[in-house]
């Protein structure tokens, strides 16, 4: 019996794979280094300039991704079957990269979950101390008369 979904992938298919990936990462980062080299007048309104920090994360992140891929391609065996299972497909990014609606729908779904728990987190500390302030006085006030 087999325990979870498992893929099996030719070596060679494997690293065909991570080389797309690879080249991916690569066209990404030329374009935020391009980006970061836009100019003020270079602006548009469908485009504008995005903060140079971010611009300079963007390009090193892929960089790195492009830099793990490549380990991990330099490592695959071509001539072997690969059983893998949804944990290597995501961290060697083999699936299909999702819809941009889709990564905004859940970047909102993870973002509002925090922002929710931090209001809710907020309530809790201002009604909290005034419902044990009353129990913590009468403990004080219990001991001082011991």
């Amino acid at each position: 019996m087999v325990d979870g979904l498992r893929l099996t992938v030719t070596g060679e298919e494997l690293r065909t794979r991570l080389e797309r990936r690879i080249e991916d990462h690569l066209r990404r980062a030329e374009r935020c280094k391009r980006e970061q080299a836009r100019t003020p007048e270079e602006q548009t309104e469908d485009e504008p300039l995005l903060p140079d920090h971010m611009c300079a994360n963007e390009a090193e992140r892929h960089q790195w991704r492009r830099e793990v891929l490549g380990f991990i391609r330099d490592h695959i065996d071509s001539g072997e079957v690969y059983r893998l299972g949804e944990t290597d497909l995501i961290f060697g990014e083999l699936l299909p990269e999702k819809p941009e609606w889709l990564k905004q729908e859940e970047y909102e779904e993870r973002t509002s979950i925090g922002f929710h728990l931090g209001r809710l987190a907020k309530r809790v500390g201002d009604v909290l101390p005034r419902e044990l302030a009353a129990p913590a006085r009468h403990a004080r006030d219990a001991d001082a008369a011991n």
